[in-house]
């Protein structure tokens, strides 16, 4: 999946998080939204999704916001991955894992 334009905007993530539109705001839940995207599109083969197919999957929107806003108030994950996020991540790997395989034939 092509990872230049992240599926949550800083917009939609900074409303989310109910925190000011500012450049230093923006700075950190940009990079965060960017980290929680490449942390969950390395869970499952995401390889070929197109960032518009992924867009439109409401659990994946979902993920990404959770563990960026999560990663807002715990930058270092140090109590791990919540359970919540880690369970859509498995909708998610068993989605597409099997999208693929069903795709490519197998």
């Amino acid at each position: 999946m092509d990872n230049e334009t992240p599926i949550v905007s800083t917009d939609e993530m900074l409303t989310y998080l109910n925190l000011d539109n500012t450049p230093e705001n923006n700075e950190v839940v940009g990079g965060l939204v960017n980290d929680a995207e490449a942390y969950i599109n390395s869970t499952f083969n995401s390889e070929n999704l197109s960032a518009s197919e992924l867009a439109k999957d409401r659990v994946y929107v979902s993920a990404v916001k959770a563990l960026a806003g999560f990663m807002f108030y715990d930058r270092t994950l140090s109590q791990g991955v919540p359970i919540g996020i880690q369970q859509r991540i498995t909708l998610l790997k068993g989605r597409y894992d099997r999208w693929q395989d069903d795709k490519n034939g197998k």
